[in-house]
């Protein structure tokens, strides 16, 4: 029964948001359920997803895969039983850029400054992406969490702003 539940989960999102904007989804285990959507259905999904119990996101990650950085919106439904939804999106590495859901969802605020100081995934008209993890001191243009960077850069990097 939780299965066909999770299912109907899925279906209604297709439903909402169009069948052919999910990329694919999975329900590896009881209470968990990953998705990807379309980058342009992002807040589509989000209000959907909101409006149905998800309204509470408990943290947003991302990973360079490579040719894009994919971000993840971990959001979950309270109640008897709740469940998360791993809300995936993948974004351009040189031009990264996605809506912010802090509209839809305020404590998603944080989180997004969080990646964008990490990954350097712009959230277009998010409220505030001043820095929030990195130091003062940081090098422009250094997103730790890129691949390219090599930690020996980055020490190297540091060195030279600390002689400025």
């Amino acid at each position: 029964m939780e299965r066909e539940d999770h299912v109907k989960i899925v279906e209604a999102l297709k439903l909402d948001i169009g069948d052919e904007n999910v990329i694919n989804w999975k329900i590896p285990r009881a209470r968990r359920i990953f998705v990807t959507v379309k980058a342009d259905k992002l807040i589509d999904a989000v209000k959907h997803l909101a409006e149905n119990g998800f309204g509470h996101v408990t943290t947003i990650s991302g990973v360079d895969v490579g040719d894009g950085i994919e971000v993840v919106y971990h959001l979950t439904r309270r109640g008897r039983e709740s469940i998360t939804l791993s809300l995936k999106v993948k974004t351009d590495m040189e031009n990264s850029s996605l809506p912010t859901i802090s509209g839809i969802i305020p404590g998603a605020s944080i989180y997004e400054r969080e990646v964008h100081d990490l990954l350097g995934v712009n959230f277009k008209e998010h409220p505030n992406l001043a820095p929030l993890v990195i130091p003062d001191n940081w090098p422009e243009g250094i997103r730790p969490l890129l691949k390219k960077w090599k930690v020996e850069e980055i020490r190297k990097r540091l060195a030279e702003n600390e002689g400025d």
